[in-house]
This record gives structure tokens, sequence and C-alpha cells, in this order.
């Protein structure tokens, strides 16, 4: 490996159902997660590697930034902040179609609270 390769950790993250999996799919070229049109299909954190000649990413794909108001909920929520922390950057996911609401400003709130630098992706667009 020549000293111009990189590497680095990126966690796909926003509420639920806004298409991080489908995302995350799209960006390893195959595909490694779930994808449904059921809220909260993903309950873990999922880890995919993108390898090029000059750089190599480990996504993580988390489960949707929501409201922890049962075990199961805290658990996901726990995963989600785990995967906030120690990243090279985080891809704040959002469905272009919704309104933003109180559960935006809740991802917004969490994802800024990081440190980490932060790229807004639109996914379900029309354009």
């Amino acid at each position: 490996m020549s000293s111009s390769f990189r590497s680095g950790f990126v966690s796909l993250v926003g509420r639920p159902n806004t298409g991080k999996s489908t995302l995350l799919n799209a960006l390893v070229g195959q595909k490694v997660a779930i994808v449904a049109d059921k809220p909260q299909t993903t309950r873990t954190s999922i880890q995919a590697v993108l390898t090029r000649p000059e750089a190599q990413i480990v996504f993580v794909d988390t489960p949707g930034i929501h409201k922890a108001d049962s075990p199961l909920n805290k658990r996901m929520m726990d995963a989600v902040r785990a995967a906030l922390e120690e990243r090279d950057l985080l891809l704040l996911v959002v469905d272009a179609t919704e309104a933003l609401g109180e559960e935006d400003r809740r991802a917004v709130d969490l994802v800024s609270k990081s440190g980490t630098p932060v790229v807004l992706v639109l996914t379900k667009s029309t354009w």
C-alpha cells in the first residue's frame, strides 16, 4: 500500500425508515443490510467494508434515532450512541419526502453533540 492510502469509519445515522440500509447497500455495491418498509428493521449496528486501491471505508449502519421507551428501544439507541463515538465522519440520512419535525431535531441534536464532522444525505428524492 502506498503512503497515500486512507482508511476510516463512517456511521449512517438518522430517523427510522429514512433509507440508511438502502444507502449502505448502494455504497458497498451489494446487499448486506435488510431493506424493508417496516421501521426499525435494523436493530443492531451493521458494518460493511468498501475497499478501493487508495482507501478503505468501514460503513456502520445503525438503528433509527427514536425515543427509547422500552428495553429493546433503549438497546437500539445504545447502538446508535456507540456508532457516534470515534468515527471519522457521520452521514445524517434524512428522507427528503417527509416534513422536518421533532424527531429530526432530536437526531440533529444527538449528532451535533458528537463533535464528529457530519454530511447531510437526502434520500427518497424525486430529483
